[in-house]
């Protein structure tokens, strides 16, 4: 390959001073990494510099990507040098009060990329670091390696070709060092980036092809191996997948403000060529928080405010439209009956032409529903506008009301996707004519515990023989939104049992919802107020930690009265794969992850009795709760298949489309 760098004859002299660089000679081959030692004030961050074109030398000639850039006047030089170059310091220099997203968008706002094609190129940049899952942080939120690997993003996202690094380890500890030079190894051999890094540190410079050492201005080589890259190298290190089909994501809202199992789902679609755009019905409004979502896909939102204007527009816009609407309305009923949810209905069909009207910009080939009532609805209105395929989920929340439009919905769907068998069930039992386009996909596990398990730092006392006779506290954990649903308050009366059984034990609930202030007025009611802790919304990358220090996880779920009850709730599998004892409701649901006895303890729906007794059996007996969590997290893995998911999935969208 060509080099994308050749210096020759290089000279750099200083007023006052001994010459800098003396005839430096070198060229830089496409995705090679090289290491400029040498001792303090040899020149080696002057020689970056005039590569860099930030300083002229004073003879000798540099080509770059082909192009003499001495010949360049200022700005000419400004501008190649934005456009080829990326620049990583000793320091991140990041904006200590913005955002990771806002760090890294800056060079782009230079160049005047437009707001729309922001996100996706940030986020891009971001993966090449993997850090993508903090681009909503604030940069003085971050550990000193991720600070250093944010740095390196920013000066990836303009796409540059050649990266220049002034010691970009030197303030970090040896392990954070060799993660940073992992990640710069991996971009230049997969995406041809070449790399002229200086640094003090010999170990550091082992991870380049070439290593120099610069001596009164001489520049000697003392290795060079050139990397071999793949034939199919892309110099587009910000190139995404390449879709398979132009698939849109509905959503009633995006990210959804509890659980992970939608966006891990659109993260796994996106991976699979399966989405390119996501569209949501409903603003997230004012006070949510996009905490979590690092798809590099903006997400594209209808909100209240829109729905009669794009119900207007799109008859506008669509020649002999407004006949097709008017057909499509009469033949789709409502969602309840006697008239109810008639506004339901109306913004979903009007956010459907809204739907229709972006895919046909966009060019979407399928349409897929992440719920069975709004989002399938405008799914169905636009699949039918465009004639396209559509699909949609049906949910265990969902069938608590199901739609009296669900007929003519799945009639025209490819297939329909259960999250349980129980579902898929009663899904039978409401529309046997379709059995055939029912299909079981799990939700798959969104958080998984590492390889290595961190080592547990000792308990001061745990040697001595006092400690030995002493019962440890029983740590309770139940996470999810906090609903009626859920059966909070049961567990709350099980915990005052065994308060009054002399169990010692400390019960904390992960998770907001509108059940929550009536749940903290129980705890006190019931004389819990020091055992019981609510530690609201938590990050989901933390939760790992909570799952490690618990000893139970309680799923104490019920079928309430309007029919609403939990499938297999995303905690509920994670806590079976960090190995924890499950203790759950003998709902369908439930039943499917947890077996009694086998890897879990099952009790039946609401009876405080039988929980309080299950609870306190396993509080005397580590023996059985670590059993359990063995068979557990063996278990797991076999119920939550992503990998079968997505083929499957993959499968039944290709088909669809005639892609198969």
């Amino acid at each position: 390959m060509a080099p994308v760098i050749v210096a020759k004859d290089l000279y750099k002299c200083y007023a006052g001073f001994s010459p800098v660089l003396r005839g430096v000679n070198i060229d830089v081959v496409p995705g090679e990494m090289v290491a400029i030692m040498g001792p303090s004030g040899c020149g080696k961050s002057t020689m970056l510099h005039v590569l860099g074109m930030l300083h002229a030398p004073d003879a000798g000639s540099l080509e770059i990507l082909g192009k003499d850039v001495l010949t360049l006047d200022r700005e000419q030089t400004a501008s190649f040098r934005r456009g080829t170059m990326g620049f990583v310091m000793q320091s991140s220099n990041l904006f200590d009060h913005s955002t990771v997203f806002e760090n890294v968008e800056f060079p782009l706002i230079f160049e005047k990329i437009p707001p729309e094609e922001r996100w996706e190129r940030v986020i891009r940049a971001l993966e090449l670091v993997r850090l993508s899952a903090r681009v909503h942080y604030r940069s003085n939120r971050l550990s000193g390696g991720e600070q250093q690997r944010v740095a390196i993003a920013r000066a990836m996202v303009n796409n540059p070709r050649i990266l220049l690094a002034d010691e970009p380890t030197g303030a970090l500890d040896a392990k954070t060092s060799s993660l940073i030079m992992d990640n710069f190894r991996s971009l230049c051999h997969t995406s041809g980036v070449s790399m002229v890094m200086v640094t003090h540190d010999p170990k550091m410079a082992e991870f380049c092809d070439t290593i120099y050492t610069l001596e009164d201005g001489i520049l000697h080589c003392r290795r060079r191996d050139l990397p071999q890259l793949p034939e199919t190298v892309s110099h587009n290190v910000l190139h995404g997948v390449t879709p398979v089909v132009r698939g849109a994501m509905v959503a009633e809202c995006f990210p959804e403000t509890s659980g992970q199992c939608l966006m891990d789902e659109a993260h796994r679609m996106h991976a699979a060529g399966l989405l390119t755009r996501i569209y949501a019905i409903r603003d997230n409004g004012l006070l949510s928080n996009p905490e979590g979502y690092a798809l590099p896909l903006a997400v594209r939102r209808i909100g209240v405010l829109r729905v009669f204007a794009a119900c207007l527009g799109m008859l506008r816009l669509m020649r002999g439209a407004s006949a097709q609407l008017w057909s499509l309305w009469r033949k789709l009923p409502g969602r309840g009956r006697w008239g109810s949810r008639w506004w339901d209905h109306l913004r979903s069909f009007c956010a459907g032409s809204m739907l229709a009207r972006w895919g046909q910009e966009e060019k979407i080939e399928f349409f897929y529903a992440a719920g069975a009532h709004g989002p399938a609805t405008a799914s169905w209105v636009a699949s039918r506008l465009l004639h396209v395929p559509f699909a949609f989920a049906v949910r265990a929340q969902d069938i608590a009301e199901p739609g009296l439009n669900w007929a003519a919905k799945g009639a025209d769907a490819q297939f329909i996707r259960c999250d349980t068998e129980a579902t898929r069930h009663a899904m039978l039992q409401l529309l046997p004519g379709l059995k055939d386009k029912f299909v079981v996909l799990r939700d798959p596990l969104t958080l998984t515990p590492p390889d290595e398990p961190e080592e547990q730092m000792p308990v001061p006392g745990t040697n001595t023989a006092e400690a030995a006779d002493a019962v440890a506290e029983l740590n309770l954990l139940a996470v999810g939104t906090i609903a009626r649903r859920k059966g909070y308050d049961l567990l709350l009366r099980a915990c005052r049992l065994l308060a009054d059984r002399k169990v010692d034990f400390v019960l904390t609930f992960v998770g907001q919802g509108p059940e929550k202030l009536r749940l903290r007025w129980l705890a006190w009611r019931l004389g819990l107020r020091g055992r019981v802790m609510f530690a609201g919304q938590i990050p989901h990358e933390n939760m790992a930690d909570m799952y490690n220090r618990a000893d139970i996880f309680v799923a104490p779920g019920r079928k309430t009265a309007g029919g609403e009850a939990d499938g297999v709730p995303s905690a509920l599998v994670e806590a079976l794969a960090f190995g924890l004892t499950v203790v759950a409701s003998d709902l369908p649901g439930h039943v499917e992850a947890v077996t009694d006895g086998g890897n879990g303890r099952i009790v039946p729906q609401d009876n405080v009795g039988a929980l309080a007794d299950v609870l306190e059996s396993l509080a005397s007996h580590p023996d059985e709760r670590k059993r359990l969590g063995e068979a557990a997290r063996k278990s797991v893995f076999a119920l939550a298949d992503a990998d079968r998911t997505e083929a499957r999935l993959t499968e039944l969208i290709k088909k669809a489309c005639g892609k198969a």
